[in-house]
């Protein structure tokens, strides 16, 4: 690699892929996936007839050994990122006294520890090279309640609270962590709502439309990026006035 190289968890689809092919414009850019071979594989065909420099690996975020495998492979061979993205996020919703323990477990191991488990490996090296930035993509379920998302909106309130304590512990070696919170995104699940559904779902925000993931993927790039180089610690949220 060549460029600054940045790491993208949970890169195969959605908010994830649009991150990828948007970053790998001014990065290298290497992404992890779980379960979703087959989307990482034309992922990484659609970046490369675009000659964008990207590689793919499949890792468990949730696993600590998986991904100290994986940082020790990446830090030998490309050295230290100039970046992290925290994207992986899985949803296990259900009412609270109904929760599964291990569907809390599971939910609370990918969105949050994996976020902890990448930065113990990641970190010590970003701290010598003395730069760099963080970006969790956090919700806008950390803000606002929502009926069945005990869990999801935990673990996403908790990279607000991650995040505004690493940026205080990690300001002097010039690495910034700031979280995107994202609203209601376009994606496949909502795509095959009914015309009703969509509606109903657009009433409630204020802008009537849904987020777009490649507008997610350009307001993480303004936070990785130089342009915001005196602001971190903070959330930026992106809900179309939702949460207003």
């Amino acid at each position: 690699m060549q460029k600054k190289w940045i790491l993208v968890t949970g890169g195969s689809r959605g908010i994830g892929a649009a991150l990828v092919q948007y970053l790998a414009r001014e990065y290298d850019v290497v992404f992890t996936w779980k379960d979703q071979q087959s989307r990482a594989e034309s992922l990484l065909n659609e970046c490369r007839a675009l000659s964008l420099n990207v590689s793919g690996y499949r890792c468990d975020g949730s696993k600590p050994t998986e991904v100290k495998a994986l940082a020790q492979q990446l830090l030998t061979e490309y050295g230290a990122p100039f970046g992290i993205i925290h994207n992986a996020g899985i949803t296990r919703d259900a009412l609270h006294f109904k929760q599964d323990i291990n569907d809390w477990e599971t939910l609370i191991g990918t969105n949050l520890n994996a976020v902890f488990y990448w930065n113990q490996q990641l970190l010590p090296s970003m701290m010598e090279q003395g730069s760099g930035s963080i970006v969790m993509i956090s919700s806008v379920s950390a803000l606002k309640g929502n009926i069945g998302q005990v869990a999801y909106s935990a673990s996403k309130a908790g990279m607000l609270g991650m995040a505004r304590s690493l940026a205080r512990e990690v300001a002097r070696f010039n690495i910034r962590v700031n979280c995107v919170l994202p609203g209601l995104i376009e994606t496949e699940m909502t795509t095959q709502m009914s015309d009703h559904e969509q509606k109903a779902l657009k009433s409630n925000i204020p802008l009537r439309r849904l987020g777009r993931a490649d507008e997610v993927a350009q307001a993480t790039a303004y936070l990785i990026g130089e342009a915001s180089s005196y602001m971190t610690g903070q959330s930026l949220v992106l809900d179309g006035g939702m949460s207003a």
